[in-house]
């Protein structure tokens, strides 16, 4: 059953084409991947669908009493209210049939009337319909596998981060159980755990249909079973996963290639037959090919990869073989323990990937390698040779108010300025783009600044914080292909699994606790460990599995106990329960 669909949809920002001519459709439990350049127009579409968007030509179709929910990078939730309170507003039907049916019950308390029985079993029974008194618990357990804990439930919205804001807005959404999902970077602000936990619930709990716009090729290869593919303001539909996208892309390339290549020759052959006999013996046969020739489907030239980044990491001097040692290295701020009991050996041209929840030490860690913070407990060895080259998550160490060219130039004041334009166009800044001012660039562009400034340091040892998350997926590809050919030691602290599956052949693990994390190290690559993971889970709620492997047992759903509510409340409900009953 289609839920939407899009009939000729095109979409002009004057004098700019966005979309021209998408007819599409979203099919109840559709997992959908929208995917593109960055600009090419893949939130202008979701807006259209989600009806943000009004001016447009075309026609959208919408199922009778569609609901979509929309989780925009923009949170809106009420600054006053607490967590908690924001998460209740989805269910303000449900708590309003609750005050009727208490004071119901109430009355029922001093007058015993076939009425009010009658009208407490007629809302008790519309209330069970929308779901009954288990909203509590999805929100503990949709707020807890976001990310929060309970100490946050209470906290007030203005008070909560940027990232904490954008999981709270997912995680109303996932309450509201609307019958479209539209995302729009849904995993930004998740953890790796965050991100296990959403792609498990959109696989085995939600039953809607799900539109995503991703740059996490992991996330999208666990999730979507369809892809769009946004490009040149056309929709291209592939079946399968990301991964099965890539695949065929790669097939379809070369196929259409030699197409174009075997045709080519054919209509050269055909043209020399036509010019050496249209005015001899064999006219009529050389008219005949020049007809057939006019009336044949021309093959479409293939088209040429789209500009993406150059980059070539080359240390300036090779640096020694002994690279870091932590024994037993702790860090706290004041009463606030980060992390402890940290040991570590790294030698030259380890890859570290660094996972673990928000928090726990992570970037503490790469100031503490590079001296701008002291352990508080344990010792902390750098070789004493090493150039270090570092990118912070946060975009830091850019000039906001410098043109682009300004902050390169800065850095080679010996070459012309053809020299730096020529090296900034090797980062998709071309003609009239590079004196544009850092502060008005977004994300993904002063992310290729950032990553242009460290290329000219020619460290010999890379610290990398989130280096993915503001770029689209063809300048992910071609950093990973960079960063596999780094002829150096490299530290990558990210939630872009498929960027660490690339690359890290080791694993640092912060794992939080109650008195500040704790850390462990993973000889193999991250899909290895996911796997590790996988297996001890499911040996944990399944302890007899580790020594009766085979075993066809079915496996037993937890019983799930709601949040009981408060003893007179309860009372009151079965009092007038039984005098229900007794009716």
């Amino acid at each position: 059953m289609s839920l939407i669909h899009l009939e000729h949809v095109t979409k002009l920002y004057d004098p700019d084409l966005i979309l021209d001519d998408i007819s599409v459709s979203i099919e109840h439990g559709d997992r959908i991947g929208l995917i593109g350049r960055n600009g090419t127009g893949k939130t202008t579409l979701i807006k259209i669908i989600g009806g943000m968007l009004a001016n447009f030509k075309g026609s959208v179709v919408s199922a009778k009493g569609l609901r979509i929910g929309y989780l925009s990078q923009e949170p809106e939730l009420t600054r006053d209210c607490t967590l908690r309170q924001e998460m209740l507003k989805v269910f303000e039907a449900r708590r309003a049939l609750e005050d009727k049916m208490l004071l119901l019950a109430e009355d029922m308390e001093t007058a015993e009337s076939p009425l009010l029985l009658a009208q407490y079993a007629r809302i008790q029974e519309q209330h069970e319909r929308l779901g009954g008194y288990d909203y509590e618990h999805q929100i503990n357990r949709i707020l807890g596998g976001l990310g929060f804990s309970e100490l946050d439930f209470n906290l007030p919205i203005r008070v909560l981060s940027g990232g904490q804001k954008s999981r709270a807005t997912l995680a109303k959404l996932l309450l509201e159980q609307p019958h479209l999902l539209l995302f729009d970077e849904p995993t930004n602000h998740l953890d790796i755990n965050g991100i296990q936990w959403l792609e498990h619930y959109l696989n085995t709990e939600y039953n809607g249909a799900v539109l995503v716009v991703s740059h996490d090729r992991y996330f999208l290869d666990k999730v979507v079973r369809k892809v769009w593919e946004l490009d040149e303001h056309k929709i291209k539909i592939y079946r399968g996963n990301y991964s099965k996208y890539s695949e065929t892309k790669v097939v379809e390339q070369l196929v259409g290639a030699r197409a174009f290549k075997k045709q080519q020759a054919f209509i050269a052959h055909e043209e020399d037959f036509i010019r050496r006999n249209l005015a001899g013996q064999r006219t009529r046969e050389a008219q005949g090919r020049r007809k057939k020739l006019a009336r044949l489907e021309r093959v479409e030239k293939p088209k040429p990869d789209a500009r993406t980044l150059t980059l070539n990491f080359t240390p300036e001097t090779r640096g020694g073989n002994d690279i870091l040692r932590c024994e037993k290295v702790g860090k706290q701020f004041g009463d606030k323990v980060v992390f402890t009991n940290l040991t570590l050996e790294v030698y030259r041209r380890d890859v570290i990937g660094i996972i673990g929840a928000n928090g726990t030490g992570k970037t503490t860690l790469f100031r503490m390698i590079l001296g701008q913070e002291q352990p508080t407990q344990g010792e902390l060895w750098v070789g004493p040779t090493l150039k270090f080259g570092y990118y912070t998550q946060e975009l830091e160490g850019l000039n906001l108010d410098n043109e682009i060219i300004d902050e390169i130039w800065a850095l080679r004041p010996n070459q012309t300025p053809e020299e730096v334009r020529s090296f900034l166009g090797r980062f998709l800044f071309s003609g009239d783009d590079v004196f544009k001012q850092i502060g008005n660039l977004s994300g993904g562009e002063q992310s290729r600044v950032l990553l242009a400034k460290l290329l000219l340091e020619n460290a010999n040892v890379l610290l990398l914080d989130e280096p993915t998350n503001h770029l689209d997926i063809p300048a992910r590809e071609a950093l990973e292909s960079a960063l596999a050919e780094y002829p150096a030691t490299l530290f990558i602290i990210s939630h872009d699994r498929y960027l660490l599956n690339s690359l890290a052949t080791k694993l640092l693990i912060f794992e939080a606790g109650k008195d500040g994390a704790t850390t462990r190290f993973f000889e193999g690559t991250y899909a290895e460990y996911e796997a590790q993971q996988q297996q001890a889970s499911a040996e944990k709620q399944n302890p007899q599995e580790k020594h009766q492997r085979g075993s066809r047992d079915s496996e037993i759903a937890p019983i799930v106990v709601p949040k009981p509510r408060s003893k007179s409340k309860r009372k009151r409900k079965i009092k007038a329960q039984r005098l229900v009953g007794s009716n």
